[in-house]
């Protein structure tokens, strides 16, 4: 029985190639992104205490008081990591082979203690000792920095750098930090120094950001531990933060970006599969005569069934195992590109090569295989129900449905299908929302599907097609019982809605980095400028260039302490990790001063008169901050800073724009409230970007605390991200299409041979070839209008909120955008398929009868 069914599928492959190419280009993103998730999550989750850098972390803006770190050196040890930010530059005249010099890069400065790492291990190259690295030497402090960010300098070990008013020694690049921030690579790449050498810098004044960092090692149980802490120090202002909780955290949201990636690759084998179906259809409907054959000369039942059986089972194994393949190289391609940056591994040994690689492959081998015979066994149901007799009949025709046993077990295979999807995504919830949402979508097409043939059948009867035989031939052709339409607008129809989905998301992000500089905007935005040094930064930045125009915004950082005249405390006793995150928070404060940042109001209204002595000052609070909390307009608020009380009234609410926002202010208060707060300010600077490199580097040697960021820098740095955004979700769209075409081929396949035949049989009875190429034609163009107001819409449904709530991008003039992708690729799509039917109506009728 193998070695038949393995010569009869030999004998007529060629026919199943729209079946293979199907399969294959699902299984592979399907491969792909699950063996991508597999290994960023055993590189980022492995040893979270070693990404957390202990098993607790107390974070704060000011050292701890002695009291609390003798509390924590008696149940552990504790480590501490000073950060500050600032930029840096390349120095020419150092004793290496880097050129340097002329670039600024904003970076982290860490100065570690003696007992850091506590979980992991430092890597240094060369591979000598923290302290011995970063010892002053011929008068010259060592510094130890990031490799990449060496590269951006153009320097390497030996060479000098700027740091502050001091120059340091590259004296080493850090190989492997166990507790590297996840996004160091945007907000600032580490740089490690010495605790004596900070104050060479000069960086370090009253009033300078400096986050201290202490991570805690401790043999006792975790929710222990933080229970007494909280005992002993009931208002504790720090954040506070558990290797548990970072993991949990990291995991949630490593799951939800999984999910919805190898949802995607699902939605791309789901539309495969209806390419399955009809490629199987179209190779059974050749081989009736054969089943009859068969059945006639005595064949049972049963080995026929197993013949056909086996016949799809080895197309799925070669298809899964194909694009399984193709998807881990892929995967094994993106560890190898990115795996630096991002500190991802490959697999280590037998087990890890079993995890990574092997699972991921056997479990593409299993979905193609689950997915060959869900949507194969009706079309092969129907096949096996014809009847030998047609034989006799000189024609041999499927059964019109698949008996009932066939039925159960379609749904049976159909309900593993699922269930083995849920149970494998790494976030269940999210799948089951998006299995509501396929059936939502298979619901909306349906009852388009269904209104369509009504509504093709009314006008049909209405008159509209009277005396027109191109009209009445085409609506005919759309409610006819055996019309192609439910598979063309199944598989056109969901893929386009991704096509549409992407192509809004790229083309909202593209026009966002485009716009984020207008005419007016800064070139050079300002942080931790002293009140001393406002008057200095004026003139100096106005002696460079006269046209310069500096605005300056006072920021003071506080704490959340009362709400509604109640603890913060009091009113989240219940939960003790939101209690700890809001009492930790800091919240920058500042004026509207002219709304620089261009903010939003969603709810309330801004005010004009100046803050009232004795009484809250109105305040606007950012949307993020006061939902999470449940604020609202009218709501009292007591915040803390330097060791003073900040009452005010919620007056409004607003939102960030989002990528084109700097400074991320959490409230805007009335004018004079934070008089007696101030020490620091932020800024911008408006001048040509020609002048923002001088004043940069003006400031580096003048003013070197100022921390300064050149809007053209972020712009090409931001423009790369989102170009690999871009390209990523143009990627997944593309290879959705293409499934999509092969898929619209093999409808086109499945109904060729009907559509000749009748064409030609209507034309041998005297119809015109020019009117049955005009009912064709407008067939056609009915279809395309419906995909594409379908793909339009829903597009629109998926990538507008996507781009208002998380990326807060304005999208909703943009949807004409997606209605002509839609349009444009609908049309090529259908015609494409149509064109070799036109063709093929330019041969002699009585050849193509007699054929068919």
């Amino acid at each position: 029985m193998i070695r038949f069914a393995i010569t009869d599928l030999r004998s007529r492959i060629s026919a199943l190639k729209v079946f293979l190419a199907c399969l294959i280009l699902g299984v592979t993103l399907v491969a792909a992104t699950a063996s991508l998730y597999r290994v960023i999550e055993q590189s980022l989750l492995a040893d979270t205490r070693a990404l957390l850098g202990g098993d607790v972390e107390l974070d704060t803006s000011e050292p701890l008081p002695d009291e609390v770190l003798e509390w924590i050196r008696a149940t552990g040890n504790i480590s501490l990591v000073r950060e500050f930010d600032t930029i840096v530059s390349g120095s020419g005249s150092g004793s290496g082979s880097g050129s340097g010099g002329d670039g600024f890069f904003r970076a982290e400065i860490l100065v570690p203690d003696a007992l850091y790492p506590l979980y992991g291990e430092l890597e240094l190259v060369p591979d000598e000792s923290l302290h011995a690295l970063t010892a002053q030497k011929q008068g010259e402090w060592g510094a130890i920095i990031d490799p990449l960010l060496a590269e951006r300098l153009g320097q390497s070990v030996g060479d000098q750098i700027e740091i502050g008013a001091a120059t340091f020694r590259i004296s080493g690049l850090i190989k492997k930090q166990p507790d590297r921030s996840l996004n160091a690579n945007w907000r600032g790449l580490p740089i490690m120094i010495s605790e004596p050498a900070v104050e060479a810098t000069g960086l370090i004044r009253p009033g300078s950001r400096v986050d201290y960092e202490y991570r805690v090692r401790t043999e006792q149980n975790l929710d222990t531990w933080l229970e007494q802490f909280e005992q002993a120090f009931p208002d504790a202002r720090w954040e506070i933060t558990t290797f548990a909780e970072r993991s949990e955290r990291i995991s949630e949201r490593l799951d939800q970006i999984a999910t919805a990636l190898i949802l995607i690759a699902f939605t791309t084998l789901f539309i495969g599969g209806l390419g399955v179906a009809n490629s199987i259809h179209a190779y059974l409907d050749e081989k009736l005569g054969t089943i009859a054959t068969l059945q006639t000369l005595g064949l049972r039942r049963k080995p026929l069934v197993g013949i056909y059986l086996l016949q799809i089972g080895i197309l799925g194994s070669l298809a899964g195992l194909v694009g399984g393949g193709i998807g881990l190289g892929l995967s094994a391609l993106a560890v190898g590109v990115a795996g630096d940056a991002f500190a991802l591994t490959g697999p280590d040994g037998a087990g890890g090569w079993l995890s990574l690689w092997i699972i991921p492959l056997l479990l593409s081998w299993l979905f193609a295989v689950l997915t060959a015979y869900v949507f194969a066994l009706p079309a092969l149901a129907r096949a096996l129900a014809a009847a030998p007799a047609g034989l006799f009949r000189g024609q041999v025709q499927a059964a019109p449905n698949e008996p009932r046993s066939w039925r159960i077990a379609s749904y049976l295979l159909l309900a593993v299908y699922i269930g083995a999807t849920l149970l494998l995504l790494p976030s269940p919830h999210l799948g089951f929302l998006f299995l509501l949402a396929v059936i939502g979508l298979w619901g909306l097409l349906e009852g388009l599907i269904k209104g369509l043939r009504r509504g093709a059948k009314a006008l049909e009867n209405g008159g509209f097609a009277d005396r027109r035989f191109a009209r009445r031939l085409a609506l005919a052709n759309l409610h006819r019982p055996d019309s192609p339409l439910r598979a063309t607008l199944l598989s056109l129809g969901t893929a386009l809605t991704l096509v549409v989905a992407c192509t809004l998301m790229v083309t909202t992000l593209m026009r966002a980095l485009e716009t984020t500089i207008p005419e007016e905007s800064p070139a050079l935005i300002l942080y931790e400028v002293f009140p001393d040094q406002m008057e200095p930064l004026r003139t100096g930045l106005e002696a460079l260039d006269s046209s310069s125009r500096v605005e300056l915004l006072p920021m003071v950082r506080s704490r959340l302490a009362t709400i509604n005249q109640r603890p913060i405390a009091e009113v989240l006793a219940d939960n003790a990790e939101a209690r700890r995150e809001a009492m930790g928070d800091e919240y920058k404060l500042s004026y509207l001063s002219g709304n620089p940042e261009a903010l939003e109001l969603v709810e309330g209204n801004w005010w004009t008169s100046p803050a009232p002595e004795g009484e809250p000052a109105y305040m606007a609070m950012e949307d993020r901050e006061a939902y999470q909390l449940g604020l609202g307009v009218g709501d009292q608020l007591t915040f803390t800073a330097q060791d003073k009380s900040i009452n005010v009234e919620i007056r409004a609410i607003y939102r960030q724009k989002g990528l084109q926002t700097r400074f991320w202010f959490e409230g805007i208060l009335q004018e004079g409230a934070l008089d007696d707060l101030i020490s620091l300010y932020v800024g911008a600077v408006y001048q040509s970007d020609e002048a923002a490199k001088e004043s940069q580097q003006w400031l580096a040697q003048n003013i070197p605390n100022v921390i300064t960021l050149r809007t053209a820098d972020w712009l090409e740095t931001a423009g790369d991200l989102l170009n690999k955004a871009a390209a990523g979700l143009a990627a997944v769209a593309s290879v959705s299409l293409l499934a999509s075409l092969l898929v619209l081929s093999s409808v086109v396949s499945v109904s060729r041979r009907r559509q000749l035949y009748e064409a030609n049989l209507l034309h041998c009875l005297g119809a015109r070839h020019g009117a049955i190429r005009q009912s064709m034609l407008l067939e056609t163009g009915l279809l395309t209008v419906l995909a594409t107001v379908f793909a339009t819409g829903l597009g629109a449904l998926i990538a507008l909120p996507v781009a208002d709530l998380a990326l807060k991008l304005p999208a909703g003039d943009l949807w004409w955008v997606g209605a002509l992708v839609a349009g444009v690729v609908s049309s090529l799509a259908l015609l494409g398929g149509l064109l070799p039917t036109l063709k093929a109506m330019r041969l002699n009728p009585a050849v193509l009868l007699r054929d068919s």
